[in-house]
Protein backbone atom coordinates (compact mmCIF):
# COMPACT_ATOMS: atom_id res chain seq x y z
CA UNK A 1 0.00 0.00 0.00
CA UNK A 2 1.32 3.96 -0.80
CA UNK A 3 2.59 5.15 2.05
CA UNK A 4 0.01 7.18 4.53
CA UNK A 5 -0.24 10.95 4.39
CA UNK A 6 -0.04 13.20 7.17
CA UNK A 7 -3.53 15.19 7.74
CA UNK A 8 -1.85 18.38 6.29
CA UNK A 9 -0.09 16.84 3.45
CA UNK A 10 -0.58 16.09 -0.32
CA UNK A 11 1.44 12.86 -1.95
CA UNK A 12 4.44 13.78 -4.71
CA UNK A 13 3.60 13.80 -8.28
CA UNK A 14 4.79 10.01 -9.53
CA UNK A 15 6.00 10.18 -12.68
CA UNK A 16 6.01 6.99 -15.34
CA UNK A 17 8.54 7.83 -18.08
CA UNK A 18 9.48 5.45 -20.72
CA UNK A 19 13.10 5.39 -21.91
CA UNK A 20 14.73 9.13 -22.23
CA UNK A 21 17.62 9.91 -24.47
CA UNK A 22 19.10 13.86 -23.91
CA UNK A 23 17.38 15.11 -27.38
CA UNK A 24 15.37 17.91 -28.18
CA UNK A 25 12.24 15.46 -26.94
CA UNK A 26 13.35 14.28 -23.68
CA UNK A 27 14.75 17.95 -22.60
CA UNK A 28 11.17 19.16 -23.26
CA UNK A 29 10.01 16.43 -21.17
CA UNK A 30 11.51 17.34 -18.32
CA UNK A 31 11.20 20.48 -18.35
CA UNK A 32 7.22 19.83 -18.35
CA UNK A 33 7.62 17.91 -15.65
CA UNK A 34 9.99 20.65 -13.65
CA UNK A 35 7.22 22.86 -13.86
CA UNK A 36 5.32 20.86 -11.84
CA UNK A 37 8.13 20.63 -8.98
CA UNK A 38 9.33 23.96 -9.06
CA UNK A 39 11.90 26.43 -10.35
CA UNK A 40 15.38 25.10 -10.92
CA UNK A 41 14.78 21.72 -8.58
CA UNK A 42 17.06 19.72 -6.49
CA UNK A 43 17.39 16.31 -8.59
CA UNK A 44 18.71 12.98 -7.58
CA UNK A 45 18.95 10.29 -10.14
CA UNK A 46 18.90 6.77 -8.46
CA UNK A 47 20.69 4.48 -10.88
CA UNK A 48 21.19 0.63 -11.50
CA UNK A 49 22.78 0.50 -15.21
CA UNK A 50 25.75 -1.03 -16.55
CA UNK A 51 25.28 2.06 -19.27
CA UNK A 52 27.27 5.05 -17.68
CA UNK A 53 26.57 7.20 -20.47
CA UNK A 54 22.48 6.88 -20.22
CA UNK A 55 23.10 8.17 -16.37
CA UNK A 56 25.50 11.24 -17.96
CA UNK A 57 22.72 12.32 -20.88
CA UNK A 58 20.19 11.89 -18.35
CA UNK A 59 21.96 14.45 -16.14
CA UNK A 60 22.59 16.53 -19.24
CA UNK A 61 19.08 16.75 -20.00
CA UNK A 62 17.97 17.60 -16.69
CA UNK A 63 20.61 20.74 -16.41
CA UNK A 64 19.06 22.34 -20.02
CA UNK A 65 15.62 21.27 -19.38
CA UNK A 66 16.30 23.80 -16.14
CA UNK A 67 17.27 21.77 -13.14
CA UNK A 68 19.06 23.92 -10.20
CA UNK A 69 21.46 20.50 -8.91
CA UNK A 70 22.13 17.40 -9.79
CA UNK A 71 23.38 14.68 -8.15
CA UNK A 72 23.82 11.59 -9.68
CA UNK A 73 24.04 8.13 -7.17
CA UNK A 74 24.51 4.69 -9.10
CA UNK A 75 24.15 1.66 -7.15
CA UNK A 76 26.43 -1.19 -6.91
CA UNK A 77 25.04 -2.77 -3.56
CA UNK A 78 22.52 -2.67 -1.38
CA UNK A 79 25.31 -1.19 1.36
CA UNK A 80 24.63 1.91 -1.10
CA UNK A 81 20.94 2.46 -0.55
CA UNK A 82 21.86 2.72 3.59
CA UNK A 83 24.88 5.76 2.41
CA UNK A 84 23.92 8.75 4.92
CA UNK A 85 25.42 11.07 2.00
CA UNK A 86 22.31 9.92 -0.30
CA UNK A 87 19.50 9.97 2.02
CA UNK A 88 20.30 13.33 3.47
CA UNK A 89 20.15 14.10 -0.42
CA UNK A 90 16.71 12.65 -0.69
CA UNK A 91 15.94 14.72 2.00
CA UNK A 92 16.22 17.81 0.20
CA UNK A 93 15.33 17.17 -3.27
CA UNK A 94 12.44 17.93 -4.79
CA UNK A 95 12.52 15.11 -7.49
CA UNK A 96 14.07 11.88 -7.54
CA UNK A 97 14.40 9.82 -10.72
CA UNK A 98 14.96 6.20 -10.57
CA UNK A 99 17.26 5.13 -14.02
CA UNK A 100 17.73 0.95 -14.87
CA UNK A 101 17.46 -0.93 -18.04
CA UNK A 102 15.99 -3.23 -15.70
CA UNK A 103 13.05 -3.07 -12.76
CA UNK A 104 14.57 -5.82 -10.87
CA UNK A 105 18.29 -5.02 -10.95
CA UNK A 106 17.15 -1.50 -9.56
CA UNK A 107 14.58 -3.12 -7.22
CA UNK A 108 16.88 -5.84 -5.59
CA UNK A 109 19.24 -3.30 -4.73
CA UNK A 110 16.61 -0.42 -3.20
CA UNK A 111 13.58 -2.89 -1.91
CA UNK A 112 13.64 -3.26 2.55
CA UNK A 113 16.45 -0.45 2.82
CA UNK A 114 16.30 3.00 4.27
CA UNK A 115 16.65 4.58 1.07
CA UNK A 116 12.98 2.37 0.01
CA UNK A 117 11.26 4.06 3.29
CA UNK A 118 13.12 7.28 2.43
CA UNK A 119 11.57 7.22 -0.71
CA UNK A 120 7.88 6.90 0.38
CA UNK A 121 8.23 9.38 2.93
CA UNK A 122 9.61 11.54 1.15
CA UNK A 123 6.29 11.40 -1.75
CA UNK A 124 4.15 11.45 1.14
CA UNK A 125 5.52 14.23 2.05
CA UNK A 126 5.03 15.96 -1.42
CA UNK A 127 8.43 15.56 -3.09
CA UNK A 128 7.88 14.04 -6.60
CA UNK A 129 9.77 10.57 -8.03
CA UNK A 130 9.94 9.75 -11.09
CA UNK A 131 11.04 6.20 -12.95
CA UNK A 132 12.74 6.12 -16.14
CA UNK A 133 12.93 3.20 -18.37
CA UNK A 134 12.91 0.03 -16.76
CA UNK A 135 12.73 2.02 -13.23
CA UNK A 136 8.88 3.17 -13.93
CA UNK A 137 7.56 -0.40 -13.35
CA UNK A 138 9.42 0.25 -9.86
CA UNK A 139 6.93 3.12 -9.06
CA UNK A 140 4.01 0.22 -8.33
CA UNK A 141 2.84 -1.75 -5.52
CA UNK A 142 2.87 -4.56 -8.39
CA UNK A 143 6.34 -4.73 -10.38
CA UNK A 144 5.91 -6.05 -13.90
CA UNK A 145 9.93 -7.48 -13.97
CA UNK A 146 9.33 -9.48 -17.65
CA UNK A 147 7.31 -11.30 -19.40
CA UNK A 148 6.53 -12.63 -23.45
CA UNK A 149 6.15 -10.72 -26.12
CA UNK A 150 3.38 -10.47 -28.22
CA UNK A 151 0.03 -9.12 -28.76
CA UNK A 152 -1.68 -12.49 -27.43
CA UNK A 153 -1.66 -12.93 -23.28
CA UNK A 154 0.22 -16.47 -22.23
CA UNK A 155 0.26 -18.49 -19.29
CA UNK A 156 3.34 -17.23 -17.50
CA UNK A 157 3.45 -14.49 -19.43
CA UNK A 158 3.97 -11.62 -17.05
CA UNK A 159 6.01 -12.23 -14.05
CA UNK A 160 5.92 -10.19 -10.76
CA UNK A 161 7.70 -8.95 -7.87
CA UNK A 162 7.34 -6.18 -5.21
CA UNK A 163 8.10 -2.91 -6.18
CA UNK A 164 8.30 0.45 -3.93
CA UNK A 165 4.67 0.63 -3.64
CA UNK A 166 4.00 4.28 -4.38
CA UNK A 167 0.83 3.55 -6.26
CA UNK A 168 -1.07 0.30 -6.15
CA UNK A 169 -3.79 1.67 -9.26
CA UNK A 170 -1.52 0.34 -11.94
CA UNK A 171 1.01 -1.68 -13.40
CA UNK A 172 3.52 -1.33 -15.85
CA UNK A 173 5.02 -1.56 -18.64
CA UNK A 174 7.55 0.27 -20.71
CA UNK A 175 9.28 -2.17 -23.10
CA UNK A 176 8.83 -2.27 -26.18
CA UNK A 177 6.18 -1.02 -29.19
CA UNK A 178 2.65 -1.25 -27.98
CA UNK A 179 1.95 -4.31 -29.74
CA UNK A 180 4.91 -6.16 -28.57
CA UNK A 181 3.33 -5.87 -24.78
CA UNK A 182 -0.26 -5.70 -25.26
CA UNK A 183 0.17 -9.41 -24.31
CA UNK A 184 2.39 -9.09 -20.92
CA UNK A 185 0.02 -6.19 -19.84
CA UNK A 186 -3.05 -8.53 -20.61
CA UNK A 187 -1.45 -11.50 -19.06
CA UNK A 188 -0.71 -8.97 -16.08
CA UNK A 189 -3.94 -7.77 -15.49
CA UNK A 190 -5.41 -11.41 -15.63
CA UNK A 191 -3.94 -12.11 -12.92
CA UNK A 192 -4.40 -8.53 -11.35
CA UNK A 193 -8.13 -7.48 -12.42
CA UNK A 194 -7.57 -4.90 -9.75
CA UNK A 195 -5.40 -2.76 -11.29
CA UNK A 196 -5.47 -0.68 -14.17
CA UNK A 197 -2.13 -1.54 -16.96
CA UNK A 198 -0.55 1.28 -18.40
CA UNK A 199 1.61 1.09 -21.82
CA UNK A 200 4.92 3.77 -22.05
CA UNK A 201 6.16 4.99 -25.12
CA UNK A 202 9.79 6.02 -25.21
CA UNK A 203 10.16 9.92 -24.45
CA UNK A 204 6.51 10.04 -23.08
CA UNK A 205 5.23 10.23 -19.90
CA UNK A 206 2.25 8.94 -17.46
CA UNK A 207 2.20 11.91 -14.91
CA UNK A 208 -0.10 10.87 -11.55
CA UNK A 209 -0.87 14.08 -9.46
CA UNK A 210 -1.95 14.31 -6.10
CA UNK A 211 -5.68 13.68 -6.81
CA UNK A 212 -5.19 10.14 -8.96
CA UNK A 213 -5.59 11.71 -12.18
CA UNK A 214 -2.66 10.72 -14.57
CA UNK A 215 -2.02 13.49 -17.58
CA UNK A 216 0.46 12.68 -20.65
CA UNK A 217 3.44 14.64 -21.14
CA UNK A 218 5.65 13.41 -23.81
CA UNK A 219 5.10 13.05 -28.52
CA UNK A 220 4.09 9.35 -27.86
CA UNK A 221 1.21 7.53 -26.48
CA UNK A 222 0.26 6.45 -23.41
CA UNK A 223 -1.93 2.82 -23.24
CA UNK A 224 -4.72 2.55 -20.55
CA UNK A 225 -6.21 -1.01 -20.06
CA UNK A 226 -9.18 -1.21 -17.67
CA UNK A 227 -9.99 -5.13 -16.48
CA UNK A 228 -13.01 -3.52 -14.31
CA UNK A 229 -16.02 -5.13 -16.26
CA UNK A 230 -13.99 -8.45 -16.65
CA UNK A 231 -16.10 -11.06 -17.76
CA UNK A 232 -14.35 -14.50 -17.96
CA UNK A 233 -10.35 -15.03 -17.69
CA UNK A 234 -9.10 -18.75 -17.78
CA UNK A 235 -5.67 -17.82 -17.03
CA UNK A 236 -5.99 -20.27 -13.51
CA UNK A 237 -6.48 -23.43 -15.89
CA UNK A 238 -4.09 -22.87 -19.07
CA UNK A 239 -0.78 -24.50 -19.43
CA UNK A 240 2.51 -21.87 -19.44
CA UNK A 241 2.82 -20.48 -23.02
CA UNK A 242 -0.64 -21.35 -24.08
CA UNK A 243 -3.06 -18.35 -24.98
CA UNK A 244 -5.36 -16.79 -22.33
CA UNK A 245 -8.80 -16.35 -23.05
CA UNK A 246 -10.06 -12.59 -21.08
CA UNK A 247 -13.13 -10.89 -22.11
CA UNK A 248 -15.04 -7.32 -22.10
CA UNK A 249 -11.78 -5.09 -21.55
CA UNK A 250 -11.87 -1.36 -22.03
CA UNK A 251 -8.76 0.02 -23.69
CA UNK A 252 -7.50 3.68 -24.01
CA UNK A 253 -5.04 5.14 -26.21
CA UNK A 254 -4.02 8.47 -24.96
CA UNK A 255 -1.51 10.82 -26.25
CA UNK A 256 -0.04 14.56 -24.94
CA UNK A 257 -2.56 16.59 -22.87
CA UNK A 258 -4.99 13.88 -22.28
CA UNK A 259 -5.98 12.90 -18.47
CA UNK A 260 -7.25 10.05 -17.08
CA UNK A 261 -8.73 9.73 -13.48
CA UNK A 262 -7.87 6.57 -12.02
CA UNK A 263 -10.36 6.39 -9.23
CA UNK A 264 -13.34 6.77 -11.41
CA UNK A 265 -11.35 5.25 -14.74
CA UNK A 266 -12.45 7.84 -16.93
CA UNK A 267 -11.08 10.36 -19.44
CA UNK A 268 -11.41 13.49 -18.13
CA UNK A 269 -11.61 17.27 -19.38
Amino acid sequence: MPAKLAPDRHRGFIVACGDLEASERGVHLLARVFALVGTQPRVVIVSASDDADAEADLESAAYAAGAGEVRRAPLNARTDSEQRALLDAVEHAQLVVLLTDQPLRLSTLVGGTALARALRRRNADGMAIAGCGGAAALLCEHMLTHGTEGATPRGGGANFAPGLGLTNRVVIDQGGHASDRLGRLLAALALNPFALGLGLDAATAAVIGPDNVLEVFGGGGVTIIDPAEMAHSNVADVAPGAPIRITNLRLHALTGGARYDLDFRRTVD
